[in-house]
């Protein structure tokens, strides 16, 4: 007799009301959304093993939040990390203007300088890999994509891509519980958007 047992994801999708959505900078329909793994035996939903993710998402755009009173979308601190963790990186930490280019490329923000500084300060202090993927909890495929691109654009402005820097981004897609496809699927759409006109640059030797 073959018994059949592993873990299932169940997704819920409850209505929450109408609210703002910065994005689309209007009164929509909000949604709450919560992913779980379930322990399934003979493909059945027995227990629940562990909660995926948690959040809030504009039924217009799509766009996830945190939670029902966040207005800022889930993924925006997270794409700032990750510019900032990249540029630090490559010591290109002091090149304000195109980071600022890179974020405003990729998810429409602003990131004053000020910012920047403060997150250069955090990165020193946390684990950026720790940092996504306690935020990935509450984020959407489509904001997890972001960052993604985000952290793609800014190593290709900052170098030639290496096995090493390939490998970060793929640590990073590791970290919001994405697969290596949906890495490449990012890299793909920065791409085929011609790097979102972002200008590159390389440290003289």
């Amino acid at each position: 007799m073959f018994i059949l047992f592993g873990e299932r994801l169940q997704t819920r999708r409850g209505q929450v009301g109408m609210r703002r959505c910065d994005v689309c900078d209007r009164e929509e329909e909000f949604f709450q959304i919560t992913e779980e793994n379930y322990f399934s035996l003979f493909a059945i939903p027995v227990f629940r093993v562990s909660k995926v993710a948690d959040y809030f998402v504009c039924g217009e755009c799509g766009t996830s939040y945190a939670s029902k009173d966040q207005f800022q979308p889930s993924h925006i601190d997270s794409v700032k990390v990750v510019i900032t963790y990249i540029f630090f990186g490559y010591g290109m930490a002091n090149e304000i203007q195109r980071i600022q280019e890179i974020a405003n490329a990729v998810v429409g923000i602003s990131f004053p300088g000020e910012e920047i500084k403060r997150n250069l300060h955090r990165i020193g202090d946390e684990d950026v890999f720790k940092l996504l993927g306690i935020a990935a909890k509450t984020m959407n495929a489509k904001a997890k994509f972001q960052v993604i691109e985000a952290a793609f654009l800014s190593a290709h402005v900052c170098c030639e891509i290496q096995y090493e820097d390939r490998l970060r981004l793929n640590l990073m897609g590791n970290a919001l519980g994405v697969s290596l496809s949906f890495v490449e699927a990012a890299i793909k759409n920065v791409r085929s958007n011609n790097f979102y006109g972002v200008r590159r640059f390389f440290r003289q030797t």
